[in-house]
């Protein structure tokens, strides 16, 4: 084990405790800026970092200890260069844990190792007078997994369901679908720019239902489309959703996505969960079909090219890392609380559930809906109508 810090006071008292306890621990001085310094000599299964995240108080003066240790210094792109460099720094399905506060810093640390292509994602939250201490995960997603573009195929759900040997996170596109479905069998129209692909799921997370999954791809989406606007992750926070709500991006009941402008609204983006059981053997495969432009003679449909510029290559390193962020089952992550889910998930329909009929209040534990004068479950042969 190897410790670092800035504050030679902290590494000596570090060495102290470390003699006092009987530990076995490197300690040195230096950070993720001081490249080279504080690096272990092979790699390590976990790096917990402790970020500085303080915003300087105007009036208030530090030294130049207190001002290193704890005024935000951008350590995490620091630590991000580094493992860009040194990827031998983390072992395979290693993570990182990155310490931050409900600041400024907070919402970029996600945003920003997401965009670079790793997964993210909340494991513990500590309230601390009026701010919020988060410990997030940051790991490469799906590390074992293959990607397989196919220039023709009945359905890249199917293909996953079949594929001998599929492992977690194995990820199939295709160019065109001859039988790409929908939710309750509908036709999920194919069209050459548009991102059509499915995923294997680990079997453990069908255990909390479908309808979890879909709502938690549905954040992945609505996480992939923050990135390219330079948001805040819904996933990381229900009140990054508003932004969202403003650009128009609509969460609908149980599994698309729409984008609503002045002009027009339309659909966006559908997603499928799909099983099979034979034998002892269980997989779960989940397919999503994203827009990148308008498909031609389909009447509600739009393309995420009316709210930013991306190709496929673009896209699809990003929404796999935020498929893997709410649902990889990582041995040394905690999974994504339901609860979160749920809450960011309800964010995100907000104005779904004032905009469309049948009028409806909210979501329930088990996927329902909840409607007009009852709390009961709605039926799931009603038809969406935006107003």
């Amino acid at each position: 084990m190897i410790a670092c810090d800035v504050n030679p006071l902290a590494v000596a008292t570090t060495r102290g405790n470390a003699i006092e306890q009987g530990c076995d621990i490197e300690v040195v001085e230096g950070g993720p800026g001081d490249i080279g310094v504080w690096m272990p000599s092979e790699g390590v299964d976990i790096i917990a970092w402790n970020l500085p995240y303080l915003d300087p108080t105007s009036g208030e003066e530090l030294g130049p200890l207190e001002d290193s240790a704890l005024i935000e210094n951008n350590g995490d792109l620091a630590l991000l260069q580094a493992l860009s460099e040194n990827p031998e720094l983390l072992n395979p399905n290693g993570v990182i844990y990155l310490v931050h506060s409900s600041n400024r810093l907070g919402t970029r640390i996600p945003l920003v190792w997401r965009r670079a292509g790793w997964a993210t994602r909340n494991v513990e939250q500590v309230a601390v007078g009026d701010e919020m201490l988060t410990v997030i995960a940051c790991w490469k997603p799906f590390e074992e997994s293959v990607t397989l573009h196919l220039d023709s195929c009945e359905s890249t759900n199917d293909e996953i369901l079949d594929k001998i040997g599929a492992k977690q996170g194995d990820l199939i596109t295709s160019a065109h679908q001859t039988s790409g479905r929908g939710y309750r069998n509908r036709t999920w129209t194919s069209s050459i720019r548009n991102f059509m692909g499915s995923w294997a799921l680990n079997p453990k997370s069908i255990e909390k239902g479908p309808e979890l999954i879909q709502y938690a791809a549905s954040l992945s989406v609505a996480d992939t489309i923050s990135v390219f606007k330079n948001l805040g992750l819904p996933s990381h926070s229900w009140t990054h959703c508003s932004a969202l709500e403003e650009l128009g991006i609509r969460v609908k009941w149980p599994n698309d996505i729409w984008l609503r402008t002045p002009s027009k609204i339309g659909k966006l983006c559908g997603i499928l969960t799909q099983g099979r059981t034979k034998g002892d053997e269980t997989r779960v495969a989940l397919g999503i079909g994203l827009n990148q432009i308008e498909v031609p003679d389909v009447e509600h449909s739009i393309g995420w090219e009316t709210l930013f510029k991306a190709d496929l290559d673009d896209l699809i390193p990003v929404l796999h890392a935020s498929i893997a962020s709410t649902l990889e089952v990582h041995d040394l992550i905690k999974p994504i609380s339901p609860d979160t889910v749920l809450s960011s998930v309800f964010a995100a329909m907000r104005m779904t559930f004032c905009e469309g009929e049948p009028t409806s209040f909210g979501i329930d534990k088990k996927g329902g809906i909840y409607g007009k004068n009852q709390t009961v479950r709605m039926s799931e042969n009603w038809c969406w109508i935006w107003r």
